[in-house]
C-alpha cells in the first residue's frame, strides 16, 4: 500500500470505529513506512525493537510527556524531512550538504581500506539513517534516540569563536557557536541545561572518547592534523588534501578558510576531481 494511502486508511479506520460503536475498540496497524511513523500522533505510536533478549515495546507517549520542550521540534522535523529514523539500525546526524554527500563515499572508502574488518557487523552491511540536521539542532534528538535505544553518531563543526559574535580560527578561538557542543559540554560537566555560562573551546578540544559518549550517542568534530585544525568539515578536508587545493606545507589556519559559494559543489568536485582524497580524522 502506498504510504499516503496507509496514512489515509489509518485515519479512516479510527473514524469508522468511533461511529459504529460506543465501546472502545483497540486496533493495531503495523508499518515499516516512515511516512506513517512520522505523521501519526506520538501518543499512539508503540516502537517495537528486536533485541537478543526478545522484542521490546516502547511507548512514545511516555517520552513525549517527559520531553515536552523537544517534542514539537522532533515531530515537526520528522514530518517535514520524511526521514526513516524509526527503522534504522544506526543513526548518523550530520551538519549539512557536504557531509550528506561525502559521508556515504567516506564510509565506502573506509570499508575498502579494511577499517571495519574487525567488526562483527560492518557499517556497510547495516541500515544507517543519515540525517542532515546541523549543530544548531542535533542535540534535540539525543534524548530521543537514547530513549529508542538506537546507536547514534553526531558529526558536527567545532565552529570556533573569539567571543559570542566574532568568528575565529581554532588556534585563536575562545568558545564555540555550536549549540550541540554547548549542550554536550553542559552534560559532560554536570551543569543544568539552563546554564548559559560561556563554554571554553579548550575544554571541548580536550574531551576524551569516553566524554564524547552519552548513552548510545557519540559526538565528533574537527581535530588537529598536521599542526592545524579547521573549524568546519570543508576546512578539515582542505587541510589534509593540501596539494589538491594548491596549499603549501607552510600554510596557517587562515589559509584553510572556506570561501566557496556552494558546499554541494565543493563535495562533488572533491569526489569527482580527487577520488583518492584523504578523509579527515
Amino acid at each position: 500500500m502506498h504510504p499516503q494511502m496507509q496514512h489515509t486508511f489509518a485515519g479512516y479506520l479510527e473514524k469508522f470505529l468511533q461511529e459504529i460503536s460506543d465501546v472502545h475498540i483497540q486496533t493495531f496497524l503495523t508499518s515499516h513506512s516512515a511516512h506513517i511513523a512520522n505523521t501519526i500522533e506520538f501518543s499512539k505510536i508503540r516502537y517495537a525493537q528486536k533485541t537478543i533478549k526478545g522484542v521490546i515495546y516502547k511507548n512514545l507517549n511516555t517520552f513525549a510527556k517527559d520531553n515536552e520542550g523537544n517534542m514539537d521540534f522532533i515531530k515537526k522535523y520528522l514530518t517535514l524531512s520524511r526521514c526513516d529514523l524509526f527503522f534504522a539500525d544506526k543513526v548518523i546526524f550530520v551538519e549539512g550538504a557536504s557531509e550528506r554527500l561525502l559521508l556515504p563515499d567516506m564510509i565506502e572508502k573506509c570499508d575498502k581500506e579494511g577499517v571495519f574488518d574487525a567488526k562483527k557487523y560492518k557499517l556497510t552491511s547495516q541500515y544507517y539513517a543519515l540525517i542532515e540536521i546541523g549543530g544548531a539542532y542535533a542535540y534535540k534528538f539525543i534524548p530521543f534516540v537514547n530513549f529508542l535505544g538506537i546507536p547514534c553518531l553526531i558529526l558536527t563543526d567545532i565552529d570556533s569563536m573569539k567571543d559570542g559574535r566574532t568568528k575565529a580560527i581554532v588556534s585563536k578561538g575562545k568558545t564555540t557557536s555550536n549549540a550541540t557542543l554547548k549542550w554536550w559540554m553542559r552534560k559532560a560537566k554536570g551543569l543544568p541545561e539552563t546554564d548559559m555560562s560561556k563554554i571554553d573551546l579548550s575544554e571541548i578540544i580536550a574531551l576524551t572518547d569516553i566524554q564524547k559518549t552519552i548513552g548510545k550517542c557519540h559526538i565528533e568534530f574537527q581535530v588537529i592534523e598536521d599542526g592545524l585544525c579547521g573549524r568546519s568539515l570543508e576546512e578539515a578536508i582542505k587541510n589534509v588534501n593540501r596539494n589538491h587545493y594548491g596549499l603549501k606545507d607552510t600554510i596557517t589556519e587562515d589559509d584553510l578558510e572556506f570561501t566557496d559559494k556552494s558546499k554541494t559543489d565543493f563535495a562533488l568536485n572533491l569526489v569527482c576531481g580527487k577520488p583518492n582524497y584523504i578523509i579527515p580524522k
